[in-house]
């Protein structure tokens, strides 16, 4: 560069370049993190209530069923007979069944043939991982696994459900 002229040499330039990067690259990487983190947070936030409502609605209903059938390989579909006044061949039936990644509850009458109600339980779940099991046959105990899936994350709850033994009927 001549005397009298203003500006910066190539080797200026290459220092200020490698300054910039060292403080550059650890923002973009944290950044990145956070937003990646953010976003797992969010999904874990919006599968596990799908978690929490079918073990919720599977635990209620086995508590009260007299009559309990699990059917496949991971226990679905589930089949429960649920007491209505004492009289066996007054007892309903609820179906729980997969439609897709969703949990469906089914209501039928008396004749298993009539369908009350169906009510869509919970979202997102892996039914490979969704599995319902006989724990103890003799207490009635039973284990059910729910695990839900999102695009970056997911959440799995086991829930340890007691038939109840007597039913007492007003």
């Amino acid at each position: 560069m001549k005397q009298g002229e203003k500006g910066f040499t190539l080797l200026e330039v290459l220092v200020g370049l490698a300054i910039v990067a060292v403080i550059v690259v650890p923002i973009t990487t944290t950044t990145t993190l956070i937003v990646k983190s953010f976003r797992q947070a969010a999904e874990q936030n919006a599968v596990l209530p799908q978690v929490q409502n079918a073990g919720y609605w599977i635990s209620l209903d086995v508590q009260i069923a007299s009559g309990i059938n699990p059917s496949g390989l991971n226990g679905f579909p589930l089949s429960l007979d649920i007491p209505t006044d004492g009289n066996p061949e007054h007892d309903g039936r609820i179906l729980y069944s997969f439609v897709g990644n969703k949990l469906m509850r089914k209501v039928y009458d008396s004749s298993g043939e009539i369908l009350v109600s169906e009510t869509f339980i919970a979202d997102c779940i892996d039914t490979d991982n969704t599995t319902f099991s006989l724990v103890d046959t003799d207490a009635g105990h039973y284990r059910l696994t729910v695990t839900a899936l999102g695009d970056v994350a997911g959440a799995t709850k086991s829930y340890e459900i007691k038939q109840r033994v007597s039913l007492s009927y007003y």
